[in-house]
Formats: structure tokens, C-alpha cells, sequence
């Protein structure tokens, strides 16, 4: 009886609104396989070791790498071979150059944070800005902002929403002139109060819309306003503007 020998294949795969106005008169592998000769003597069959020195070109955004096993194993052997050259006489231009230290530009001064407004605050300058922008649609040259006309204005809102009232005189009797001159500002124009407005711009519009607040508004020889607003009473809130000369 014969015997036959097979040869058994081994295979690895890789695998997200009420409105009143006043006027004053004044106006971003290289893989290495070295194979020895002693290694070869070992196998007794020539072995072949390939490198490829040009790389794969890689598909956009991806990279593939691909390495094969030998049916025959091989213990590995490592050659390192270290070599020195005698080192060159030192050039003068190669001579270290001594350091020259520079001082640190001294840091620039931060001016301070200014502090954040207040809803008040806001809504009167927006007053100012949008009162401006009527005049300037008119030709008129813009009013300057005025802290005095603006603590005027912005006391008499506070006043009426506390006390719970709507007019020019105040319930201890003083006009418009008398609050602008306690206030420090010498030369009373004109005044504008409202109630109810949610908005500067509500507020400005309904002004624009009455003829007497509008003539104060478009009174092209005013010089100087101060608006101020406040919330409380029964319409929930308060508006005036102050005009000087």
C-alpha cells in the first residue's frame, strides 16, 4: 500500500399712550526586511526579500496598509552597524555666537471694563439716538446728551410713576423750567412727557406723531436733551425728554 503525501495549503487573510408736550419761548512605514546569507544557508532555498521604496498613493481622507506572512519561521537576526566620521576642524562661522539677550517689551496699559448699563440707561440713550435721527432727516443738526437734562428728565419720569400721575407740573408745583435749573442747566428749552410706550422707539414715534412734540423735536435751534425713563404707576411706565438752549 502506497502512501501519498499531501500538501495541506495554509492561507492567511488579512483584513442645532398719552403724549404731552411744553415749550419754553427761549428758545490647519517604511518597513525594512533584510535577509542574511547565513539565513539563506539555513533554509537551504533562496529566499527573496522586496521592498518597495514608492508609496502607495492614498485614497482622500483614508490609508491602507497591507503586510504578508512566511509559512517558514525564521528566528530574526538584527544588525545594527554604528559608524563615526572624524569630526572637521571648527569653522569660525560655526563658532557658537554669545547670546544676546532681548528685553521683553514691557505690556500695554488695559483701560478698565466699562460697567454695563442698566435697562434705563439703554432705553435712554436710544431715546437721544433715535430723537437725533428725526432731526437729521430734517436737517437739524443733532442735540448733545446732557447728564443735567438727563437727571431733570429722568427724576420727573420717577416722580410720576411714584406718585402715580401724568403732567408737566410737578404735585409740588414746580414746572419743567424750575426741575431743569435745579438741576443745574441754565437754559430750559422744552419738554416732552409720555406714558405707556413699551419702547424708545414706540415712545419717539408717538412723539413724531403729535404736532407739538413734534415741533420740539425738529426745533433745529435746541442745542442740548436729556432723556429719562421709569417704570411704575398706572401706565407701568414713564418718559420724558428735556430740551435746553
Amino acid at each position: 500500500m502506497s502512501r501519498k503525501s499531501r500538501v495541506l495549503p495554509l492561507a492567511a487573510v488579512l483584513t442645532g399712550l398719552v403724549l404731552t408736550g411744553c415749550e419754553h419761548p427761549d428758545g490647519t512605514a517604511l518597513v525594512t526586511v533584510n535577509a542574511t546569507a547565513e539565513l539563506k544557508a539555513a533554509i537551504g532555498t533562496p529566499t527573496r526579500a522586496a521592498t518597495s521604496s514608492r508609496p502607495a498613493t492614498p485614497s482622500s481622507g483614508t490609508t491602507t496598509t497591507t503586510t504578508g506572512t512566511s509559512t517558514t519561521e525564521v528566528p530574526p537576526t538584527t544588525t545594527t552597524t554604528t559608524t563615526t566620521a572624524e569630526p572637521a576642524a571648527p569653522r569660525p562661522e560655526d563658532q557658537p555666537r554669545p547670546r544676546v539677550d532681548t528685553p521683553a517689551a514691557p505690556p500695554k496699559p488695559t483701560a478698565p471694563d466699562a460697567p454695563a448699563r442698566s435697562e434705563v440707561e439703554i432705553a435712554e440713550a436710544r431715546v437721544v439716538e433715535l430723537t437725533n435721527a428725526e432731526r437729521a432727516a430734517q436737517g437739524c443738526p443733532a442735540l448733545a446728551a446732557d447728564d443735567r437734562l438727563a437727571a431733570a428728565a429722568r427724576a420727573h419720569s420717577a416722580d410720576m410713576a411714584a406718585r402715580d400721575y401724568f403732567d408737566h407740573v410737578s404735585q409740588d408745583g414746580r414746572s419743567f423750567v424750575d426741575r431743569v435749573k435745579a438741576a443745574g442747566y441754565p437754559s430750559p428749552g422744552a419738554e416732552n412727557i409720555a406714558a405707556g410706550q413699551r419702547t424708545a422707539e414706540a415712545v419717539v414715534k408717538g412723539w413724531m406723531d403729535s404736532p407739538g412734540h413734534r415741533a420740539n423735536i425738529l426745533n433745529c435751534k435746541l442745542k442740548a436733551l436729556g432723556a429719562g425713563m421709569a417704570r411704575g404707576g398706572s401706565y407701568g411706565i414713564y418718559w420724558t425728554q428735556n430740551f435746553g438752549w
